[in-house]
């Protein structure tokens, strides 16, 4: 059975709950079942297609630890039938910041509900992953970038 979200925030709270619990069965729920969805994951290339979309999360679920998501600064504007926000998501590993994006999303009105179509992410330019550095080849290597 389909899920059906009665508002794009309700997606947009199964999305990022999906991609915490590394659940890609949840995670395509909120899709477009259109196959004219595209994402972008920060420093990649745009993804087009619902099963190009879905196999990129699937590969990054297999390859990296669980992240938990904040997100703050919400920016909204809705239509009828279409809804865009626009999000900075702080990731933590562990309890640990780790990295800070900024995030356009989104939903459309599909069979009754809302679903995804879009969804862009990028590191937030003024973030520093430890400001204590002053010379990054002293740096630890950074855990990888994943969303």
């Amino acid at each position: 059975m389909t899920e059906k979200f009665n508002t794009p925030e309700e997606a947009e709270i199964a999305f990022y709950e999906a991609i915490e619990r590394s659940d890609i069965k949840a995670l395509g729920q909120v899709w477009s079942l259109d196959d004219n969805i595209v994402c972008i994951h920060p420093g990649a290339t745009r993804i087009e297609g619902r099963t190009q979309v879905l196999e990129s999360f699937s590969d990054m679920f297999a390859e990296s630890p669980a992240i938990a998501f904040s997100i703050s600064d919400a920016l909204q504007t809705e239509s009828d039938g279409l809804a865009i926000h626009l999000v900075r998501e702080e990731m933590e590993l562990d309890g640990q910041l780790i990295s800070i994006m900024v995030s356009t999303n989104i939903y459309h009105r599909e069979d009754g509900g809302w679903r995804m179509l879009l969804h862009h992410s990028s590191l937030e330019p003024e973030f520093s992953i430890d400001e204590d550095f002053d010379d990054f080849e002293d740096a630890p290597e950074p855990p990888p970038v994943l969303h």
